[in-house]
């Protein structure tokens, strides 16, 4: 065989090109292409929607790509200058000035002291129902959000940003922190989260799982709840709403806001709209009639979010409804409907324990750029 004769050798194979960009909205096919089994269900599209005026400028896109199509994705976006928002504003949490509202209370304030004009432009990831988490096929492949952090801070030099955030991050995606922190990212506790797993199948089973004192206290709860002639129980949300927006008004004004009737109504019809009526329970605590407490949950598969509730502090008979309303009648009818998780959300951290609530750490996590 002659030199002519020798094949050429095969060229080397190249990798997947990954790309890295940032797009307006969230895909019409997010669930499917980006959602893995088991992601939790508020990184969804339906409630990146319901909520996404929380993200300055409205949700976009921040994705890495491959020949394969859709590697690690997040929400979030660039936010131009400090909103003063209690949760959502990066600057205010980073620098401590949250800290009273319980919010990154105890530190590290990796930004304390810094100027608007140091951090801003900045390049929020932030779902807006208080969890964050990457998702796509490879969220949980660290060699894959390594790539994603340096290709979003590639892209954040060179888009003029000064500085990247990232809110209520979820513990149960380590390789994503731990890419954060490889790349100087500071990390540091933001805010504690609630969720209740159904672990029993009738309501005797969930007292039964609770602390002896706390089984003891429910059942004296439940007791003096029916002397009073309270009757709890549970119903589709309706088109119009007057008495829940009636008791929004109170507990909006008892932590120091400003009532709006039109918004509480809108945001009533917004959820049975989003979701469904037949995905929107109100659980409600009623004496002679008169609403002394309700909560709202809504149902997203085998989830239910409890959204919303409200108590008559003037009626002098609706102490404890709120528990009975937000937890004991939820817990009763949980199992016969599927349900396998309650998500509680954030607050109130100590009345939630006791009732059975896990708690989960979110993080928040900051990078300067040069």
């Amino acid at each position: 065989m002659t030199q002519m004769d020798v094949p050429p050798a095969a060229a080397p194979v190249q990798p997947p090109e990954n790309r890295f960009g940032v797009r307006t909205g969230v895909a019409d096919d997010w669930d499917a292409a980006y959602l893995g089994p088991g992601a939790p269900v508020t990184l969804s599209r339906r409630w990146i929607t319901l909520a996404e005026g929380r993200i300055p400028g409205g949700a976009r896109t921040l994705e890495l790509t491959g020949d394969a199509g859709p590697s690690v994705a997040l929400v979030g976006g660039p936010v131009d200058e400090p909103t003063g928002h209690v949760r959502f504003d990066p600057l205010r949490v980073l620098s401590g000035g949250s800290a009273e509202d319980g919010v990154a209370e105890h530190g590290p304030h990796p930004w304390k002291g810094l100027s608007a004009d140091t951090v801003y432009p900045c390049c929020l990831l932030m779902f807006p129902n208080y969890e964050t988490a990457p998702v796509g096929p490879d969220a949980h492949d660290p060699a894959a959000v390594l790539t994603y952090v340096d290709a979003l801070v590639r892209w954040c030099r060179d888009n003029g940003m000064r500085s990247i955030a990232g809110l209520f991050l979820r513990p149960d995606f380590p390789e994503f922190l731990d890419a954060l922190r490889q790349r100087g990212f500071d990390v540091v506790p933001m805010v504690d989260r609630c969720d209740m797993d159904v672990t029993w199948q009738d309501f005797e089973g969930y007292v039964a799982g609770l602390p002896r004192k706390r089984r003891f206290a429910v059942r004296r709860e439940l007791r003096d709840i029916a002397q009073r002639g309270i009757e709890i129980s549970e119903r589709g949300v309706r088109e119009d709403e007057p008495e829940l927006v009636r008791l929004r008004a109170q507990i909006v004004t008892k932590y120091g806001g400003t009532p709006d009737a039109q918004r509480e109504a809108g945001s009533l019809r917004h959820l049975r709209e989003h979701f469904g009526p037949e995905n929107v329970t109100v659980v409600e605590a009623r004496q002679n009639g008169a609403l002394l407490s309700f909560s709202l949950l809504v149902r997203d598969g085998t989830q239910w979010t409890i959204l919303m509730s409200g108590t008559d502090y003037d009626h002098p008979d609706a102490a404890f409804t709120y528990f009975a309303t937000m937890f004991y009648r939820p817990a009763e009818l949980a199992p016969r409907l599927g349900i396998t998780s309650m998500a509680y959300g954030l607050g109130t951290l100590q009345a939630k324990k006791l009732r059975g609530c896990t708690v989960s750490p979110l993080s928040a996590a900051a990078l300067l750029l040069d």
